[in-house]
């Protein structure tokens, strides 16, 4: 290890608002990480070697589920070197796997294992020969025209090492810091060398993968492989941008994680309402429910709503494209809500394509309406904010009530790849009881 990042300043926010950038920026010494609304930080300003183990696990995992956000579009996900704007996404994982394996490895790859090739001269394996290649027959007898020999490696290992070195500086240059505050050496290979030969390190590499047998250095291949075809890096660390203004999408893909009851195609089969005009016979795209959840003879529709209901100012509904007051869902998707409902209520067992009307078929007292936003909240995993209403119903059936509740962030963050089934119940339970509570009241 050459240099040191000790007392570079990290400084850990929370966003306040729906749209507000969430993610990793590093300016020069500086590294701000921006985590979703409601996350519960404790310090905010700490140096590199004063991170904490929960801090660092944080910060991958909140790095983690952005890249692994398949809803986000093209676009939405930022990935900029030196504001430079990197064409392909952020190679996180295999970035991650180099530092982790350098660490464990505490060396750089050196070649070890004999690996061989076909050629026609060589120190020939008469064994792999035999077993790999067909011989030639003719009237003089049976002979091969290649063989199997070991490879002269000499050369070749210091590319592969020198690689392994440019790899291991550039994935600690920018990720270094969530392991440790030193940043090891540079090699011989400069990002000029790397821009000029990219093609040709890319293709030494691929043939390291296929002709290697050792499975971790497959893997450690592989992830330099990755790396190298998906990192743009002209020059050496000014500023570097990972992460998401559109963070409503990633909540809602977590939301939708877990706590869904029902497959995306069955969504799109039964749970999208439809329009159409007569004069062009053109139907409209269906409008689309985020998370489904059945459970027995209930419904419960659930719309995620990462928005900042507590704030004095107002926000743009970026998903609606209406303004609310306080980011707190406006009239378009409460109405929205209410004709999932009604859709559901009435419409469902008309759809030609369903095939079992009563295996989708719920009685009007057992579909549930519920906005999910975050926040932090200390004494559970869900708060209670209230409901709405619209003014133009007689409000007589249980979804002409949208209920709005509060998932922690934090938790959410931990478990928002998984799909519970005591989740599920714990959330069922709540939305019973505030629903009995509004009925009552």
């Amino acid at each position: 290890m050459a240099d040191s990042l000790e007392g570079n300043k990290i400084t850990l926010n929370v966003a306040s608002s729906g749209n507000q950038f969430v993610g990793l920026r590093i300016l020069d010494s500086e590294k701000t990480i921006t985590f979703p609304m409601g996350y519960n930080l404790g310090e905010n300003d700490v140096s590199v070697d004063k991170l904490n183990k929960s801090q660092r696990k944080a910060i991958l995992n909140l790095l983690s589920r952005i890249n692994g956000c398949k809803k986000l579009k093209e676009g939405e996900k930022i990935f900029e070197f030196n504001n430079q704007k990197n064409d392909s996404s952020m190679p996180l994982q295999s970035m991650l796997y180099i530092i982790e394996d350098y660490l464990e490895r505490n060396t750089y790859y050196t070649e070890k294992e004999i690996l061989y090739t076909v050629a026609k001269s060589g120190k020939i394996s008469w064994n792999r020969t035999v077993k790999k290649n067909q011989p030639t027959v003719s009237e003089s007898g049976i002979a091969f025209l290649d063989f199997v020999v070991r490879k002269n490696h000499i050369q070749e290992n210091q590319l592969i090492t020198e690689l392994h070195v440019y790899c291991v500086y550039k994935c600690f240059e920018v990720l270094g810091f969530l392991y440790t505050p030193f940043l090891p050496g540079k090699g011989l290979l400069s990002e000029t060398d790397i821009i000029k030969d990219k093609k040709y390190f890319l293709s030494f590499i691929q043939e390291k993968i296929d002709n290697t047998h050792l499975e971790s250095n497959i893997e450690l291949f592989s992830a330099m492989y990755d790396f190298l075809a998906n990192f743009n890096a002209d020059a050496e660390l000014n500023n570097a941008t990972f992460g998401t203004k559109s963070f409503q999408t990633v909540w809602e893909s977590m939301v939708e994680n877990l706590f869904t009851t029902i497959s995306e195609n069955t969504k799109e089969r039964y749970f999208y309402p439809r329009t159409k005009w007569t004069f062009k016979r053109f139907r409209n795209a269906p409008l689309r429910p985020d998370t489904i959840m059945i459970d027995g003879d209930k419904c419960f529709i659930l719309d995620s709503k990462y928005y900042s209901y507590s704030s004095k100012e107002k926000e743009e509904d970026t998903e609606n494209g209406e303004e609310t007051s306080g980011s707190i869902p406006g009239s378009d998707s409460i109405q929205k809500q209410i004709t999932y409902a009604e859709f559901i209520d009435k419409g469902i067992n008309n759809n030609p394509n369903n095939k079992r009307p009563d295996k989708y078929r719920f009685d009007s007292s057992n579909i549930f309406n519920v906005f999910i936003l975050p926040a932090k909240n200390t004494d559970g995993k869900f708060d209670y904010l209230g409901y709405a209403t619209s003014e133009w119903k007689d409000n007589s059936k249980n979804y002409h009530y949208v209920h709005a509740i509060t998932l922690d962030t934090q938790f959410l963050m931990t478990n928002g790849n998984k799909n519970s089934d005591a989740l599920r119940k714990e959330l069922i339970e709540f939305i019973m009881k505030e629903n009995k509570v509004t009925l009552q009241g």
